[in-house]
């Protein structure tokens, strides 16, 4: 009697890829959808009928949509415009490529490859944010419409001399592609040679793998694979980092107005030391230092820190304090949960001044979190947990147009 036996794809593996040309890319290459403010995309898409945004845009969510079959049919004719205006040339054969973004003087550098959709499901590749339903369904219908993708997960790995060395080689040569996109970010890519390729997807294939940034799109994807009957030939674009090359921000949560500031302030002397603060900073933007454990707060014109009395050291989401914000101060305090139209969400590279004055107008509050750190990403992954949606900003955030796969 013969036993059957299954065989697991390597995880990493090559991409079979179109590439933007040199000519087109300044133009043609953006940062990706969700990123950007309603107001960025509006002025983008207006300004600029080549950016690839014109794909990876929803319609949907902007005021006076047209249906959705009229939606996803014009994103698909956007692709289909940069392929006829020879915005893209195709790669002769697969290949591994590496990547490097800087962004704020930082270099970000990567490979891309393709990693199989299993791994994301066998624990191969592990998350660490929950997703929102409505969103995985609108980019499963994207994916349905839209042939090639673009849209690049990041993923990063424990840092790997073998990989570190091999990168370099392989960056030594003259790029393949290197240009200055329209919002100012240098970027270069280099195809690696066929012995460098070799070693690398061996190499990053026995790693363990962490997503960055990316859950929504790997949840698409995922169902997508599902939905066809669980293909071998399922894959995720993917950017695959050393974990020294991805800086984590906090997410900030502005609740709307009217807050009743001093019922606020009453509550919250329960639970911590409420600290007036003048606001210092590190320069980065106009609010105060926060440390870790500590919760920065604006409202009513004056900025206050909020020192818990009970330290706590616990792994995983219970330990981080986007959790403490939510269960001692905006669930019990303000009423608000996860999907109350009254919380936004402000990314800590964001100049908080302006956020300072919606308080101001709305009489609103703003609460400021210290970013969680590389380990409690990977606490929370390796305990199969989830953080909050929008827990973490994760640079570097790969532009999208540059590869079609």
């Amino acid at each position: 009697m013969t036993r059957a036996t299954t065989v697991t794809r390597p995880l990493v593996g090559t991409v079979t890829a179109h590439m933007v040309t040199a000519e087109w890319a300044p133009r043609v290459v953006s940062p990706l959808h969700d990123v950007l403010t309603e107001s960025e995309r509006r002025a983008i898409l207006a300004g600029n009928p080549d950016s690839y945004l014109h794909v990876t845009s929803d319609p949907l969510a902007l005021p006076e949509p047209p249906g959705d079959a009229a939606a996803e049919s014009v994103q698909a004719r956007a692709l289909r415009r940069l392929l006829d205006i020879g915005a893209y040339s195709p790669i002769p054969e697969p290949a591994l490529f590496v990547y490097r973004l800087t962004d704020r003087d930082r270099e970000h550098t990567g490979v891309i490859a393709s990693v199989t959709v299993a791994g994301f499901s066998d624990g191969r590749v592990l998350g660490h944010e929950d997703v929102q339903p409505d969103r995985v369904a609108g980019l499963v219908r994207h994916y349905r419409q839209v042939p090639m993708r673009s849209e690049l997960v990041a993923l990063f790995h424990p840092v790997d001399h073998t990989v570190a060395e091999l990168t370099a080689r392989v960056v030594g040569q003259p790029p393949l592609l290197a240009f200055t996109d329209s919002g100012g970010v240098a970027q270069s890519v280099w195809q690696a040679g066929p012995a460098e390729a070799a070693a690398l997807t061996r190499q990053l294939a026995g790693q363990r793998h962490y997503v960055a940034d990316g859950h929504h799109r790997v949840a698409a994807a995922t169902r997508c694979w599902e939905q066809a009957g669980r293909p071998e030939s399922g894959a995720v674009l993917c950017a695959l980092y050393p974990q020294d090359q991805v800086v984590l921000h906090a997410f900030h949560r502005r609740v709307r107005g009217p807050v009743a500031v001093p019922a606020l302030l009453e509550g919250l002397a329960r639970r911590f030391d409420v600290v007036p603060s003048d606001g210092s900073t590190d320069g980065s933007h106009d609010g105060p230092i926060v440390s870790p454990g500590a919760i920065g707060l604006y409202a009513a014109g004056r900025w206050r820190v909020l020192r818990p009395r009970e330290r706590r050291s616990i792994p995983g989401v219970a330990g981080l304090d986007v959790t403490l914000l939510d269960e001692q101060v905006l669930r019990p305090l303000l009423g608000i949960g996860h999907g109350d139209p009254r919380l936004q969400f402000v990314p800590d590279l964001r100049d908080l001044g302006a956020t300072t004055r919606e308080c101001d107008a709305d009489g609103g509050a703003l609460f400021v979190l210290h970013a969680p750190g590389i380990t409690d990403l990977v606490s929370v992954a390796e305990r199969h947990e989830v953080m909050s949606t929008k827990t973490t900003y994760v640079q570097p955030k790969p532009r999208t147009g540059i590869f079609l796969s």
